[in-house]
């Protein structure tokens, strides 16, 4: 099992195989434009409280939290194969805890898996991560609507049969060359919304 070196609480350089999962939190600029600065932290902060949780439950590191969203990497300290279902387990709770009563904020997800740089970062998180993996789960969360999870052709086929997805569809996402194939995690309200084991 390889992990990430720290000297002095700095990451060296290095290619990774990991999971990287995309959060943001529907409607927030439509609160942030019709209450007051101090409603929206107290609607916000508790709920991104229990998202980052969420995160870290499941093994995976945040990389950076904006506003209204964060980018979350799983697989960073330790390559055990079983990144990108811990990141779909994440994926889950996230839409689940938007999804809760009294949360006016749906959250959507993106998570694709792949090979990225992982170096040194003058955020505070004191990493950072290169990668096409993080733009396409950049761009998957973006593409996906509220309480909604979309994931990748790698994350997808790493995944394997324990995640239950929709039928595909190509999409053009901004940026992004080709057309890519997402899948959209079935999350039914008439179900429970979980990995099979």
């Amino acid at each position: 099992m390889r992990s990430v070196h720290r000297v002095r609480n700095q990451i060296h350089q290095q290619r990774r195989q990991v999971a990287v999962l995309f959060a943001d939190l529907s409607g927030f600029t439509r609160l942030v434009e019709s209450v007051d600065p101090e409603m929206v932290y107290e609607v916000v902060r508790p709920l991104m409280d229990k998202l980052v949780a969420q995160v870290r439950a499941h093994v995976g590191d945040i990389q950076q939290v904006l506003g209204d969203g964060f980018m979350s990497v799983f697989g960073l300290h330790s390559e055990d194969g079983d990144e990108a279902a811990r990141a779909l387990r994440a994926g889950i709770a996230l839409v689940a805890a938007g999804t809760e009563q009294g949360t006016r904020l749906p959250v959507r997800v993106g998570i694709e898996c792949g090979e990225v740089l992982v170096s040194p970062s003058w955020e505070p998180a004191g990493f950072a991560v290169w990668g096409r993996a993080v733009t396409l789960a950049s761009r998957l969360c973006d593409f996906a609507g509220p309480g909604t999870i979309h994931i990748g052709p790698r994350a997808f086929e790493l995944a394997g049969d324990s995640v239950e997805c929709a039928a595909p569809v190509r999409a053009r996402l901004k940026g992004i060359t080709d057309e890519v194939i997402v899948h959209n995690v079935l999350t039914s309200a008439r179900r429970p919304l979980a990995l099979a084991s």
